[in-house]
Formats: structure tokens, sequence, C-alpha cells
């Protein structure tokens, strides 16, 4: 059975905008930021995102060709699934859309053997996700900044236990937190 991780990286106050990730996110770059963010995505055999955030990286990641930042080969070569129901092609090649049954669909990819699922940003898609228990663990990028407006990552309502499994110091103060989920 694969394992379905979510990374996000957000502000100390839970903002993942990255419309502003000028402000909370570009300011705490560092090499260790760059490894943790690279082993991540490195470690993943399959990629799952909502329809917004497939829409911002296809653009910039699939005109890479040289393997910048020492991810764009993964990210270009990665099997990638796209949930949404108003997209009717997805030409980040190799991608699936996933449509009105994507939670079954996402619940069935989980079940095949194989590597790691990994989700990033999406939002929407991660609370759907949580809701329906299908997350096995949530890894988080905090960086020590506090924003105070933007989109946050936990919107809404929604009840659901963690058990911290982890925590690594990135250097400018970033820290990843690690959790399992409590079924």
């Amino acid at each position: 059975m694969r394992q379905l991780i979510v990374t996000e990286w957000m502000s100390l106050d839970g903002v993942f905008d990255s419309t502003l990730m000028n402000k909370w996110f570009e300011p705490y770059h560092s090499d260790s930021r760059a490894a943790s963010i690279r082993d991540t995505i490195d470690n993943c055999e399959v990629m799952l995102y909502g329809r917004n955030t497939y829409e911002m990286m296809y653009p910039y990641w699939s005109s890479l060709k040289n393997n910048e930042m020492g991810v764009a080969g993964k990210l270009n070569a990665v099997k990638k699934y796209v949930v949404s129901t108003t997209l009717t092609t997805a030409p980040w090649q190799p991608s699936t859309i996933l449509g009105q049954n994507a939670l079954k669909e996402i619940a069935a990819i989980r079940q095949q053997e194989g590597g790691p699922i990994l989700v990033q940003g999406s939002a929407t898609l991660v609370k759907s996700l949580l809701e329906a228990k299908l997350v096995d663990e949530l890894k988080l990028m905090i960086h020590p900044h506090i924003l105070g407006f933007g989109k946050r990552l936990f919107e809404g309502a929604l009840d659901t236990g963690l058990e911290r499994v982890d925590i690594q110091k990135l250097d400018k103060g970033v820290t990843v937190v690690k959790f399992k989920m409590i079924r």
C-alpha cells in the first residue's frame, strides 16, 4: 500500500499563500531548506495536485529541461494526478485527471503497491483528503514569520487528530514538523 504524504510550506500563522511567498518564504531560503524540499520530492513515486496548484506549477516546471534546483527532472518525469471537475486536458505529462469520483480513485491508487504519493499545496484537495481519512502523513515546513493576512492552509471546519513523529530544525529558524494521522 502506498503512503499518502501531504507537505505544505507555511508561515508561523498558517499562511501558505503563493502570491505572498516573497514575504514569508523567500527571506528564509537556505541550503538546508532546499535539501529538505529536494528530499521530499525525490522520495515520492506519484504526485497528486488540485487543479489550481497544477495550473500554477505546470507552465514553470515543464519549461525546465536541465533538472534546475535539483527537482525539475523529477517533477517533469513523475506520474502526476490532478483532481478537477473542470479540466479536460492535463498537458504536463505524464498526468491523469481524476474527476467526479476523485476520492474513490485516490483511495484505489493508495491501495496499489509502490512508493509514496506526494501532495503539495492544493488546500481544497488536502482538506477533502483529511476529511476522507486518506492522509497518512502531514509534513509542515513552518517559516518563522507572522504575516497576519493571506490565504491560510486550514480554513473552515476540520476535525482531525494528529501525532507528532518528528521535528527537523533547518537554518534561519525554519522548522519541519511531521505528523501521522490518528485514525
